[in-house]
């Protein structure tokens, strides 16, 4: 028996040597675009959020946020509510009704404004459909699977219940200084998702979440000086009046939609009873007596 080996030619070795460095080059470039620019974990992003939440522009921006949750959730009742934040020493639940209030934490360590929870955020030990009210604070701009996380938001609500998210608005003159900012600071104030309202509500009709209402808020430039954040106030009303899209934040209220089921009666539950004592079934509408004429 003869065998009969085939020597590759050059063009092919050189072919599949380019493709193999040019594959390794593109896992080496998106493995430090990942590094450089990519959404950090909640063990920084946590930290360094709570701490910027403290400077005159966190707290102009969280104060708003604040005012814009209490006009929406006042009309939003039930029995449980579930916050999930990137900071749990924040509650931007005043304004709810409700009693019984959770907040989920990272870990044990963590002080948190409400009962706290600690849990992982994209998998809560809640059963199906036993939350009233969930209010997600700025959580998906930080998170690594934000599908996952919606996913997790919709399982754990009941039918007709809330979603209230909170968001940075990318389309804005904060989400203008964010984009500029992540080319010479790795600071995780910058480098969070920038997810796009119109994107964001995409999402929430696949998941049957249908969105109620939107608010914007925040439409100061983003300047550090408590002075001049006094004096541009008069641009929070002529914003709201106005309806300007160029807020820093935005604010989405969904509402679970299920649809209904008709239920059908099995048909031993359909069938004509006889009238009691008498054995005979009785007359339908539809049914038409015949008359005798036997005696006429």
């Amino acid at each position: 028996m003869e065998y009969t080996h085939t020597i590759p030619e050059f063009s092919s070795i050189a072919e599949q040597w380019l493709i193999m460095a040019s594959s390794k080059w593109l896992y080496r470039f998106r493995a430090w675009k990942h590094r450089r620019f990519g959404v950090p974990g909640l063990q920084r992003s946590g930290p360094e959020l709570s701490a910027w939440f403290r400077t005159p522009l966190g707290r102009a921006v969280l104060e708003e946020e604040q005012n814009c949750l209490e006009a929406q959730l006042e009309d939003l009742f039930g029995y449980h509510l579930l916050q999930m934040g990137v900071d749990p020493s924040i509650d931007v639940s005043g304004g709810s009704r409700i009693t019984h209030r959770v907040m989920v934490a990272h870990h044990a360590r963590q002080r948190a404004a409400l009962s706290p929870l600690v849990a992982d955020h994209h998998q809560l030990p809640l059963p199906p459909e036993s939350v009233d009210l969930l209010i997600i604070h700025h959580m998906l701009d930080y998170s690594q699977t934000p599908h996952q996380l919606l996913r997790e938001a919709e399982r754990v609500l009941i039918p007709r219940g809330h979603l209230v998210i909170v968001g940075f608005n990318p389309v804005s003159g904060f989400g203008l200084v964010r984009w500029c900012a992540r080319w010479f600071s790795d600071r995780a104030l910058w480098r969070h998702q920038g997810l796009r309202l119109g994107r964001l509500l995409d999402w929430l009709q696949l998941l049957d979440l249908q969105p109620a209402q939107v608010r914007r808020g925040f439409f100061r430039p983003p300047v550090t000086y408590p002075g001049a954040l006094r004096r541009l106030h008069w641009l929070e009303r002529w914003g709201k009046r106005l309806h300007w899209p160029g807020g820093a934040f935005y604010v989405v209220v969904a509402c679970k939609e299920v649809g209904g089921a008709i239920p059908i009666k099995p048909p031993w539950q359909t069938a004509e009873r006889p009238v009691p004592g008498f054995g005979v079934s009785p007359l339908r509408r539809h049914q038409k007596t015949v008359k005798s004429t036997r005696y006429r």
